[in-house]
């Protein structure tokens, strides 16, 4: 069963070129159906950094109360401390991805595994305020060179399927519901948040192990050979961080930077406050919250999983006005919402809906782009500086009017990133 949906997970058509290229031409490139089988066997170990990953993920967003009571933080505290540590994270992270594309995806990706893991170890051991938030931003700082590694390592084998891809990240979402649980079921019989990151910093470990031993870099002229593919190295020469930021325009690729940007507002609102919003403020318990986002979770795997190949075949600005709107319904709904159950449910489909967003369009710009693995960088950079527009905002509106509040504005968004796309017509 496990190879079977390991092999629809990344299995492809060969496209009208591929079927028409010459017969000779075949006979002096590798098979098809041998490079297929090498991707499959290099994501592996990609697949389960997106899994330790969303571990992380999944268990921040539940342990939201817990950290905030631990330190005494208020709303706007908390949502300023997160943007401080993603802002480090993107810029430290879109750093490190530029150069892995003389350095290797790959190579990149074991040493910022290794040292996330023991920062985050760290960050569960800190025990004052000060002595937290400063391994806290350290370790989202390691962690955007994790999560822009794995982006461009995935996006080069994948970049150009979008369906692929969806399904792909769809991995992300079975760590984020497994660390939900965790730490949920864990909070619930009074065991402390804190043991929830070390657990997931010793999972990293070995997988670090196995992306060293058997991930591995696209070889570009198998890539060509099979599919034209240019989405790793591009070429042995190396693209300025500023110079790839101007190739966007280049490419005409700024308005998709700002929407994607938008929407990764929205998918951090989600994420941060959609589940502190039921323990906070509707009393609901932490293993109720981590239902609700693991809910959520388990939509967003079937969104990204059953939905990739029509995903894939509608095309990333349909693909994201659907995702959008769901965000923008279920954030709207939890934030009117008057009981646990209510609330929960709007959390589950926005959750869904957001899911969309960064597999969809990260496929789209690899595909697209001049330079794919800078331009990931680009975006995934752009994608955290989202988070930091958002976290301080909403964070700020729920110390002033409430939490529902500043849900309500964050569904007014997914509603604006839905409108973009929709007068977006050409993409």
């Amino acid at each position: 069963m496990t190879s079977m949906w390991w092999r629809s997970l990344t299995h492809t058509t060969l496209c009208p070129a591929e079927q028409s290229a010459p017969k000779a031409s075949l006979a002096v490139h590798t098979p098809v159906s041998t490079v297929r089988s090498e991707e499959r066997r290099a994501l592996l170990p990609i697949g389960g950094t997106f899994v330790v990953f969303g571990m992380f993920w999944g268990s921040w967003a539940v342990a939201t109360a817990d950290i905030r009571s631990s330190y005494g933080l208020s709303d706007a505290q908390l949502g300023t401390l997160l943007a401080v540590a993603v802002t480090a994270s993107g810029i430290v992270g879109a750093i490190v991805g530029n150069r892995a594309e003389r350095w290797g995806a790959v190579p990149t990706l074991v040493r910022s595994l290794l040292v996330w893991a023991v920062l985050l170890a760290l960050t569960g051991a800190a025990r004052t305020r000060t002595e937290f938030i400063a391994v806290f931003i350290a370790t989202m700082a390691a962690g955007g060179c994790v999560d822009m590694t794995m982006n461009a390592a995935s996006a080069a084998r994948l970049g150009n399927r979008p369906g692929g891809l969806v399904r792909f990240h769809g991995i992300f979402n079975v760590g984020a519901l497994l660390g939900a649980v965790a730490l949920g079921s864990l909070v619930q019989v009074q065991v402390s948040w804190r043991w929830v990151w070390p657990m997931v910093a010793v999972v990293a470990l070995p997988i670090a192990a196995w992306v060293h031993v058997r991930g591995s870099d696209p070889r570009r002229s198998d890539a060509s050979a099979a599919d034209g593919d240019h989405l790793d190295a591009d070429d042995d020469s190396h693209v300025p961080f500023l110079r790839s930021l101007a190739l966007l325009r280049a490419d005409g690729l700024v308005m998709l930077l700002i929407v994607f940007a938008a929407a990764e507002i929205v998918e951090g609102g989600v994420d941060t406050w959609g589940v502190l919003f039921l323990r906070t403020h509707l009393a609901a318990t932490a293993l109720v919250g981590a239902s609700a986002y693991g809910l959520g979770q388990g939509i967003a795997i079937l969104t990204r999983g059953m939905g990739g190949p029509s995903l894939g075949r509608i095309g990333p600005r349909l693909g994201v006005i659907a995702g959008a709107g769901g965000a923008c319904a279920g954030l709207a709904l939890e934030a009117l919402a008057s009981t646990p159950l209510l609330a929960g449910f709007g959390l589950a489909l926005a959750a869904g809906g957001s899911s969309i967003f960064w597999p969809l369009l990260m496929a789209h710009v690899s595909t697209v782009a001049s330079r794919p693995t800078a331009t990931v960088s680009a975006f995934t950079a752009a994608g955290y500086l989202g988070w930091v527009a958002g976290a301080p905002i909403i964070g700020l509106l729920a110390d002033t009017w409430g939490l529902g509040a500043g849900l309500g504005v964050t569904a007014a968004l997914a509603g604006l990133v839905a409108a973009l796309m929709a007068v977006k017509r050409h993409l």
